[in-house]
């Protein structure tokens, strides 16, 4: 190996182990959705909660070198100032997380109908892993729950498992929301 490759190698360790472990937060942003009523953890009254999003970027060593995260969806109390990430709250109570269940179950449902086994486009993956970031496991688990009549052939049971998994539920889970309906597993 050259020292001109060597140099290049060693650099791009450098980088590597710089990446790792340099970087640093520098910056929120906070978009606010709707004002829900609903039970507080903290505090433990029904008060007037926030939904609200925030988007952190974070810069390397002062460097153009920048990254945005994907923006998390929290719940603040605004009575206590308790905050929460949506997938903490184990109910349907978000009114955005509410819409974006019934949208789809009904995406998923006419999905389950008319498409060969275990294929699921792209829009509707996006669709699930949008729903999977803002759900937590028993809301997620209740979508499937709310599909599973509509997966009557074989073929449907399987993408019915296919999309247990993209919503990332245990097997148990995917067992217990489809009523032990999914296929024979082929690991």
């Amino acid at each position: 190996m050259s020292l001109n490759e060597q140099f290049n190698q060693q650099y791009e360790e450098t980088i590597k182990l710089v990446k790792s472990r340099a970087l640093w937060r520098v910056g929120e942003q906070f978009t606010e959705g709707e004002t829900l009523r609903c039970h507080c953890f903290n505090c433990g009254y029904v008060s007037l909660h926030q939904r609200f999003d925030i988007t952190r970027h974070r810069i390397l060593l002062g460097k153009s070198i920048r990254a945005m995260e994907a923006p998390r969806p929290m719940l603040r109390c605004r009575r206590c100032g308790h905050q929460q990430h949506l997938r903490d709250v184990g109910e349907l109570i978000v009114p955005s997380t509410i819409a974006l269940h019934d949208e789809l179950r009904d995406t998923l449902r006419a999905h389950l109908s008319d498409t060969p086994a275990g294929d699921l486009p792209r829009d509707v993956r996006e669709q699930v892993a949008k729903f999977r970031e803002e759900a937590s496991s028993p809301v997620r688990q209740l979508l499937l729950t709310a599909i599973a009549d509509a997966a009557v052939s074989e073929e449907g049971a399987a993408t019915l498992e296919t999309v247990g998994r993209e919503l990332f539920l245990s097997t148990d889970q995917i067992a217990a929301a489809t009523g032990g309906q999914s296929p024979p597993s082929t690991d």
